[in-house]
């Protein structure tokens, strides 16, 4: 499994408009090999970060060259939603000790 992470700085006037876009599904649940998101707000961070949760890096970049993704990021360019430039990054999961009452269990696990 990866986790792809992108980091976001969003101005403090645009944060419930970000934070409701992610509520809404722009068909990631449908991709294969999704397996979930989680979306961190910063409490002593700088920005927002984004994590969606993909069994294979193919799964994952299939969804970049999807229309749904691109439909899904049409909205609002990074210019204008984001402070700064967002950072992604991509890992590997190399331990996971969540459990189903964590709120950061990936479901289907």
């Amino acid at each position: 499994m990866i986790v792809v992470s992108n980091r976001v700085t969003v101005p403090d006037e645009r944060v419930e408009t970000f934070e409701e876009r992610l509520r809404t599904s722009h068909g990631i649940e449908d991709r294969p090999g999704f397996r979930g998101m989680t979306v961190l707000a910063p409490v002593d961070a700088e920005g927002h970060i984004t994590m969606t949760f993909w069994e294979t890096r193919e799964d994952y970049e299939a969804w970049r060259e999807s229309t749904a993704f691109e439909s899904a990021h049409q909205e609002a360019s990074a210019e204008r939603a984001f402070k700064n430039k967002n950072k992604v990054e991509i890992h590997e999961v190399a331990v996971d000790r969540s459990t189903t009452e964590s709120p950061v269990h990936v479901s289907g696990e």
